[in-house]
Order: C-alpha cells, then structure tokens, then sequence
C-alpha cells in the first residue's frame, strides 16, 4: 500500500469511526511513521543516447527493496521491480536493472536499449514499498530525453604556424557500460601528432574526450576538421574550420590582362598568401639603371607612364612577418627605333645594307632605293640575340650613287632612316698570296738566326771583315757537303724544307704554305731581279719555298 492509499484508508477511518481518540492515535502514528520515511536524491532530467543504456543515478538510506514506476495520473505502471518480474510493463522487461547495493543506498536505475519511444519518459521510486509509512516519492520524478548528440570540437587558444597545436573533441555520454568511440580525421594536416583520451563521471553522465596534438602548417588555413562520435546503432560527427595564422609564404606580382603600351599606365597587384593579410607592401621598380621602392597599403598599385625594360618585384609584410616576390619583366610595346648600327658598304659595285630595329611587337623591314619602294618579302629579315631587335639585308649591284632607306613598321609606328654608303678599298690578290711565303720565311729565318752566330751579329748591328763572312760561309758550305756526304739518299725537295723540319714549332706552318702557294712562289721569284738592295729583296724571298735557294740569295747579297 503505497502513501496515497494510506492517507486514503486514514480519512475513512476518521469518518466511520465512533471511537475519536483511536482516530486520533491513529493519526498520530501517520505522522511518526513520515517522520521517519526515506529521503531520496535523483537528478530531474537524464539524457539518454538511442540505441544506448541510460543511467538514472538514485542514492538514499540503506534499503530492503526499491520499486521505479512509470508517472502516469490515474495508473502505476511498474518499470522496475526486482521481486515481481511479472509486475513490470512489457515495454520495459528484460531492460531495467538496479545494481546498486541496498545497503549501501544505492538505488540507481539502468534502462538498456534506449529508443524513441522512451523519449520524455518520466519515472519515480519507491524505497521499501513494503513498509507502512507516508512517502511522497512521486513528486520526485526524472524525466530521460532521448537524443541523438554529436560531439563538441574546442580550440583552447590562437593557432599560429610552427606552434603546437591543440584541439578537443568531446561528448556526453549515458552509457557507461557501452561508450562512444572518438574519431579524429585531421591527421594528415598536422605534423608530429598525438592522440590523449580523458573521461570523467559528471552529474550522473560520463564525460569523454580525445584531444589531437601536432604542430601546426599553413596548409592547414581554412581547412575542416572532423570528430566522429559512434555509438552502437548511429554516428555523429561534427566540423570546424580552421584559422591558422602565418606569415606571407607565397608572393606574385599580379598584372593586369591588357597591352601595355609605352608611356602608358598599368595596374599591378602584389598578391601574398597570408593570414592575416598584409597590411603593408613594398614596391621594387628596375628601369635600366634606375632604381625606386615605393611604399603602400593597397595590394593594388596604379603606374603611370610605364618605359619599356621596366621590372616589378614587390613585397609584402603581415604581423608575424615578411616574403619578397620575384623580378616581373613587363612586356611593354613601343613603336620602332631605327639602331645607329644600321650601314651600308660599297665594295666595287656591289652595295650591302644591314638595318637593325628595335620593336615591340617586332618590326617589318622595307627599303627604298633611290626613291622606288622595294617590299619586304624581296629581302631576308631574321631576329637577332638581343629581343625585339630584327635585322634586314640588302646585296644589289650598282653603277652610279645609290640612295638608300630603311623603314621599321609595327602597329605603333614606324622609324625610317636613310643609310649613306661608305665604300671599302677593294682585296689585292697578290697581297693574300703573299701573307702564308711571309709566315713562311719568318720560321726560317728564326731557325737560321739560331744556328749561324754570324746572322746574329749582322742582324744585331754588328761589324765583320769580308774575309771573315766568307770564311764562315766557306765553313757552311763544308757542313752541308758532309751532310750531304753523310745522307745521300736525300732529294733535294727534303733538303730545301729541312729549315722547316728543324724547328717543331714551324712544322704545320711549312705543310700549310708549301700545299697551296708553291707554284705562286716560284713563278714569281723568277720574275723578280736578284740584285736589287735588300730591303727591295726581302719581300721577293717571302715567295722561296728551297730553303737551299735562299740561303745562297741570301749571303749573296750579304758579299755586295
């Protein structure tokens, strides 16, 4: 009999009774008995995870028996009893348990398999149910909300790069006994990480946290992590983006999609991938030999008047640091300049002009020739090493004064000049002949000067009697009879270009010469006369290919 139903029975008592002072005794034990009834702490709400247990903490004085009912107004359905079995409402048979020790006070309620259905589910105990005293216990009900809960992702403090980096995710849970596994997917963002778990009974629920540890990258900037919470039946998870801070790491210049043309204006942009934005920029202009660096506060700069060979490098700085873009080259057009190399040569009748432009884009060539327009596609024009220069060149032959023009065209413009003819001497034959009988007889008389002590005295300014020159040169003639005595098989070709063999270092001078200017040189030595001073028959010995032939010439004219 619970309390409702005393109080019940003691009212009908009092009213059938004839006897007041029972009624009054009777009432009077009521009121011990509540006095000393069973106080009992349960929180009013519980959360529950579907498809999970849920936990309905219940603590009091130690106890004999417990009994959870269903709150309902007019009925008592039983939720939990653990003497009646048969007592309990079908929907909860199988799935309630109270584990706690009865003498310890313990009276919490566990429901196993939690569902929609048990969602705002209010319930209340009973202690002792068998005992005659007044209790109010349904008054003290709890109500299970059932709910599918993700987890929660906390970040403590700012991220910045190169930092540690910390992040929490956590959840409430009801099921002690069949917890949630925690599941972070940002691994690969970070560097070095870690993983620490941490639970904790809060309140009657159980708190469970995993927190991932690494250092933090730029490439983590604005992207999401995810924690996962699975339970048994469902998984929820939950996002957050991140917001790393770190210096400009990359910086472009940015320039505008339109034709810069000379004298002209441009917009440039110095884009910088940084958090939090730069705040200020540096600009870096090159122009030839100029250099300027302007300072702002705008990603976006505004030139006036761009030149052409102009360079851009800009730089951009944010609270946590500085990064310098590289050189830019811009591609300004101009209309064409005729170059001072630009000339023409008149060679006999043969007049050859070079004209060089300097253009961007490049620029057409056109000559006009004593005032008639020869078009381009008559001539050859190819591109030189320097950029945007071209050339265009001309050969016609002429008989009187030629005037020529050279024009350089593109969109922008055009330059003409008009080319004077500067005329070159013309190559003397004989002169071409002449250089390889020279190189010749330099070797030679090298090799002479070394091994005959009388040149070096007549060469180096020195005096001898007659009688001494021909002694020595009658001594030189005796050698070479023993040396031909010695070697007669030797023709006399061999003996005319032995000078040449003696000296290594004139070998490939002597095989050059003698295979293309033999003939030349004989034929012209024997037009030549023998006794003409020395200084006149220098020259002529340039041709003698016999060193023999030479020698003798030679002392001869030393004797005159």
């Amino acid at each position: 009999m619970d309390s409702r139903e005393l109080r019940g029975s003691l009212t009908c008592l009092a009213q059938s009774s004839s006897d007041e002072k029972v009624c009054v005794l009777a009432l009077s034990t009521s009121v011990l008995q509540q006095v000393k009834g069973f106080s009992v702490r349960v929180p009013k709400t519980v959360v529950a995870d579907e498809g999970t247990c849920v936990v309905v903490p219940c603590q009091t004085e130690p106890y004999n028996r417990v009994i959870w009912y269903q709150y309902h107004n007019l009925k008592y359905p039983v939720v939990y009893d653990g003497l009646y079995s048969n007592n309990v409402e079908q929907q909860f048979r199988g799935r309630t348990k109270v584990s706690g020790k009865p003498a310890e006070g313990n009276c919490t309620l566990k429901i196993d398999n939690v569902s929609t259905a048990d969602h705002n589910l209010r319930v209340y105990v009973w202690i002792n149910p068998d005992s005659q005293t007044t209790q109010t216990f349904h008054d003290q009900t709890v109500t299970i909300s059932v709910e599918r809960k993700a987890p929660i992702i906390y970040i403590q403090k700012q991220m910045v790069e190169g930092e540690n980096f910390q992040a929490n995710c956590s959840i409430i849970y009801s099921c002690p006994f069949l917890p949630p596994s925690l599941q972070w997917n940002a691994n690969t963002l970070l560097e070095n990480y870690t993983f620490v778990d941490f639970h904790m009974e809060v309140h009657g629920q159980w708190f469970y946290q995993k927190t991932l540890r690494g250092v933090a990258t730029y490439l983590m900037h604005n992207r999401r992590i995810r924690c996962s919470a699975k339970f048994k039946t469902f998984t929820m998870g939950s996002e957050m983006t991140l917001n790393i801070l770190y210096k400009p790491v990359t910086v472009t210049v940015k320039k505008e999609k339109k034709v810069v043309v000379e004298g002209n204006s441009i917009n440039i942009e110095c884009v910088a991938n940084s958090n939090p934005p730069p705040h200020k920029y540096l600009w870096f202009i090159r122009q030839l030999d100029q250099h300027k660096i302007e300072n702002s506060t705008q990603s976006t700069k505004h030139f006036n008047n761009i030149a052409r060979d102009t360079s851009l490098s800009c730089m951009a700085q944010n609270a946590f640091g500085v990064q310098q873009s590289v050189w830019v080259d811009l591609d300004v057009q101009y209309r064409p300049v005729i170059l001072p190399e630009t000339s023409c040569h008149l060679t006999g009748d043969l007049l050859r002009c070079i004209c060089l432009v300097d253009a961007s884009p490049n620029a057409s060539i056109y000559w006009i020739i004593n005032g008639n327009y020869t078009h381009l596609s008559s001539f050859a024009s190819a591109l030189t090493n320097k950029k945007h220069v071209v050339f265009g060149e001309i050969k016609i032959k002429v008989k009187t004064q030629t005037n020529v023009s050279c024009t350089g065209r593109n969109q922008h413009g055009s330059d003409t000049k008009q080319i004077p003819a500067v005329s070159l001497p013309e190559s003397s034959p004989l002169l071409w002949l002449m250089l390889p009988g020279m190189i010749f007889l330099f070797g030679c008389a090298v090799l002479i000067y070394r091994k005959y002590p009388v040149k070096r005295l007549f060469f180096g300014g020195g005096h001898v009697q007659q009688q001494q020159i021909n002694n020595i040169f009658q001594r030189s003639q005796n050698e070479d009879t023993q040396i031909h005595l010695q070697r007669p098989d030797r023709d006399l070709e061999m003996e005319r270009l032995s000078c040449v063999y003696d000296n290594d270092f004139l070998e490939e001078m002597q095989r050059s010469a003698r295979s293309q200017h033999y003939q030349n040189s004989e034929t012209l030595l024997q037009s030549k006369n023998e006794t003409e001073p020395l200084d006149k028959v220098l020259p002529q010995k340039i041709l003698i290919s016999s060193v023999k032939h030479m020698k003798s010439h030679y002392m001869y004219q030393i004797g005159s």
